[in-house]
């Protein structure tokens, strides 16, 4: 159940944040498409070297857990929480104060929205995936994901 908690969480924030990218993306002094092209770039670069990365981690944290009833927000450790909290400010303050000019905002937060979306799908497809390792399937199915 905690991958599909996490792939809604993951969602959500993929779809906030793909709001604020239609607010800021048509400001910018370029073209709407090239804003989603080079959006949908920098969404191959940052899910490739940070997302999938941090998505296979969280996998093999739930996979690993051995309560049989977990609580909901495990699906993170604290100091993760501690992390989108602060990631969380932060977003809030550069859209704010306008820290990044509005066109590379558009562009950054596709791409941000992309990767969360995506990381959402690796959830989904593990918690189908997974097979809880006290029956008679061992679940490598999710230790191979996180190699």
């Amino acid at each position: 159940m905690l991958f599909f908690v996490a792939a809604t969480v993951w969602t959500y924030a993929a779809f906030r944040v793909f709001s604020l990218a239609c607010s800021f993306a048509p400001e910018g002094p370029l073209p709407l498409w090239l804003v989603g092209v080079l959006g949908l770039a920098g969404l191959a670069v940052f899910f490739n070297f940070v997302f999938l990365k941090v998505s296979r981690k969280y996998i093999a944290r739930i996979a690993r857990l051995e309560q049989k009833n977990p609580c909901i927000f495990a699906f993170f450790g604290w100091k993760s929480y501690l992390m989108i909290a602060i990631m969380a400010t932060m977003g809030i303050l550069f859209a704010r104060y306008q820290v990044i000019p509005v066109f590379l905002q558009g562009i950054f937060y596709i791409a941000l929205s992309g990767s969360l979306f995506l990381s959402a799908l690796m959830f989904i497809n593990a918690g189908f995936l997974y097979k809880d390792p006290d029956s008679k399937h061992s679940g490598d199915i999710i230790k191979d994901q996180a190699d």
